[in-house]
């Protein structure tokens, strides 16, 4: 670009000044508008390729300091909630406009969740300081972060504790202790176990533990309601200022629908909140409870890892092959987690007995210990061989679009994708039967048609899963979304699918209880008279409070070929609803219930855990302050050395046609050109 600017510069200058033989000037101006010209053609044609030139620029990049705010409710349930409420908000904005000066200052919000900074409202239920940290940790790698300044009461109810891997973290955490650090006289419900559904004529045991803050010598009377009658007392003295008391109660289950169970502590003098005095617990009372059975060669956490999450509405029970076979006559599904095995002793027993009950659900998980000869014998639906590999796979889930019996979470979608893999051994399929292919396999990124969890039916229906490890799945769901909901929708809504009787048309999918801060969502199936899923049909729900008598009419919205509907949120207390749709001249209608209650994780525990604060900024470098010591604070970042600004190159490209100077060097050159040939005669 340069060489054809200069031959074109020196081509004019050459027509101009040498060629033309009627220009009389001495050989010296001669030569010196020779070069002018040659410099002032040739810059004016470099312009027409529009170049750009490379400059390093020099930055002082001034440190980053984060502010992390607790947002929970906690702050204002104590004495000083006025003070949270309208002086504190100054207070924090004072701190930043003086840190605002020398650095940087990023803002962040927590308590359910992380957020941008806006308006303290301490309106979040929980606290996850756990959470705040490691995104910070993962949103600032290698950053210029000067000190992350916390400031919480150090009540995390939420997740895991905060001190987990805190040694690691690469900032120092200047810790701000609020709330209040006085230790009241508290007594507190910390925790009630009780199942959430139960089947009609039996016993509901309920498991309350009590605790007393700085209560010695006190007594705590303790009341069990249902239905808001006393149904038991009791009375606890206390013997120490850190008291703990386990208390089991147990009730009749009585007739089908949701109890109301209220458990209260009687406050004593000097309380500073009565809030976690108090619980009132939902129980529906269902007329039949299913029965599961888990058969499995040895313990594995797969097992435990499916009971969490079927326990609260199903009776589970555990039985491993070395240990006698039930009677299968008891159970409405069965897992057979790893068997049959190689060498299983009561194969031929347990075959039978599944003959014997040919309308039995079961759910097989297959693994490296599956007896692959026994597998293809106890059903005739699927065969499975060897492949050539002979090692275990890594086997990585992916939803199947075409999958059909009951409708799956669009926002599930893209975290099965994301779920740790499976360990399989390479296996090739052959099916005999029309399979229902939920999740595919996905291995060394390449995605197969194979299948990772199946049904399929005869006399029975059926679910395959062909890996273990799934344990891992739902770890991952917790640690990236704070719950186990979308672990938890995958395999309840299988089961779900293989308790359904095979002629049920409609299926309202719901939790049996929700918190008051969460929305209540529905999902619907429904199934024409040739059993397909369709959703050209209008399904409207009322749903009514059982003690306000209040009526809610929705209809849900259509969603590929099934039903969703999300309600918000609704007060506390228990629910009754009634789902109807016509199809043609045929009415289909669902009868259910669900409750609602109260978060209250935020009244548990209302004295600032100022040992956690302290201990959050001295394992990371940092230093602790209490609210009334902001100043103190400042001059603490002011004077750490390690807090700096840095120095880095920047490369910048600039188009040559935006520079003025060059405008003004090519101006210059004409007119000095002009200015010469002026005089000397020419023009």
């Amino acid at each position: 670009m340069i060489i054809i600017s200069v031959l074109i510069g020196l081509c004019f200058a050459t027509l101009l000044y040498i060629s033309n033989k009627k220009q009389h000037y001495s050989k010296l101006l001669n030569t010196i508008l020779f070069i002018i010209r040659s410099l002032s053609i040739s810059l004016i044609v470099i312009l027409f390729f529009n170049p750009y030139i490379k400059v390093n620029n020099k930055v002082t990049e001034p440190s980053t300091i984060i502010i992390a705010q607790d947002n929970s409710n906690s702050l204002i349930l104590n004495k000083d909630s006025v003070f949270y409420k309208k002086d504190y908000p100054l207070v924090l904005d004072t701190l930043i406009n003086s840190l605002n000066k020398k650095h940087s200052i990023d803002k962040y919000l927590f308590g359910n969740e992380v957020k941008d900074f806006d308006t303290i409202d301490y309106q979040d239920y929980y606290t996850d300081i756990h959470e705040v940290l490691k995104i910070i940790k993962k949103d600032y790698y290698k950053k210029n972060v000067g000190a992350v300044i916390l400031l919480s009461d150090g009540i995390s109810n939420k997740s895991y504790s905060p001190e987990q891997d805190i040694e690691s973290f690469p900032f120092p955490i200047y810790t701000v202790t609020l709330g209040d650090t006085t230790n009241y006289p508290d007594l507190y419900i910390k925790d009630v176990f009780y199942n959430k559904s139960v089947p009609t004529e039996t016993t509901i045991p309920i498991r309350l533990v009590a605790n007393a803050n700085n209560c010695r010598n006190k007594t705590i009377n303790v009341k069990l309601l249902v239905d808001n009658e006393i149904i038991e007392e009791v009375e606890i003295p206390v013997n120490t200022n850190r008291f703990s008391n386990t208390i089991d109660f147990s009730i009749d289950s009585g007739e089908e629908g949701a109890k109301q169970i209220d458990i209260q502590i009687e406050e004593i003098e000097d309380e500073l909140t009565t809030k976690n005095n108090s619980k009132r617990l939902f129980i529906n009372v269902v007329d039949k409870q299913y029965k599961v059975l888990f058969y499995a060669k040895s313990p594995h956490p797969d097992l435990g890892s499916i009971k969490n999450i079927l326990a609260d509405n199903f009776d589970i029970e555990i039985i491993f092959s070395n240990e006698q076979l039930p009677d299968l006559k008891e159970y409405d599904i069965i897992f057979l987690h790893q068997i049959p095995y190689l060498g299983m002793s009561n194969f031929e027993e347990l075959n039978h007995a599944l003959k014997e009950n040919k309308d039995l659900p079961i759910f097989y998980i297959v693994g490296e210990n599956t007896d692959i000869e026994s597998f293809n014998k106890i059903q005739n639906l699927i065969e499975i061989n060897r492949g050539a590999v002979n090692s275990n796979l890594d086997i990585k889930p992916y939803l199947n679009n075409t999958f059909g019996l009951f409708n799956i979470d669009n926002e599930i979608v893209n975290e099965i994708n994301k779920f740790p893999p499976l360990s399989l051994p390479h296996l090739e399929f052959s099916y005999k039967n029309n399979h229902d292919i939920l999740l595919q396999a996905n291995i060394n990124d390449i995605s197969t048609s194979n299948p990772v969890l199946s049904f399929s039916s005869d006399e029975r229906k059926n679910a395959f899963l062909f890996g273990t490890n799934i344990w891992k799945w739902k770890l991952y769901d917790y640690y990236n979304n704070k719950s186990y909901d979308n672990f938890e929708e995958i395999f309840t809504k299988s089961v779900k699918y293989l308790l359904t009787e095979k002629d049920k048309e409609l299926i309202i999918n719901h939790k049996e209880s929700y918190l008051n801060n969460e929305p209540i969502i529905f999902t619907a199936d429904l199934r024409n008279p040739s059993q397909e899923l369709t959703n050209e049909s209008d399904l409207r729900i009322n749903i009514s409070n059982k003690n306000t008598k209040k009526i809610y009419e929705y209809y849900f919205s259509k969603k590929d070929k099934s039903y969703y509907l999300n309600i918000s949120t609704l007060p506390k207390g228990i629910y009754n609803f009634t789902a109807e749709a016509r199809y043609g001249n045929i009415i289909y209608s669902e009868k259910g219930s669900f409750t609602v209650d109260d978060v209250g994780a935020e009244a548990q525990d209302l004295v600032a855990n100022s040992q956690r604060m302290q201990l959050l900024s001295s394992l990371t470098g940092g230093k602790n302050f209490y609210v009334n010591e902001l100043d103190k604070l400042t001059k603490a970042i002011d004077n750490d050395e390690r807090i700096t600004s840095i120095m880095r190159e920047e490369t910048d490209y600039k188009d040559l046609i935006n520079m003025k100077s060059l405008f003004f060097v090519i101006l210059s050159l004409i007119s000095i050109e002009w200015i010469l040939r002026k005089i000397f005669g020419t023009y």
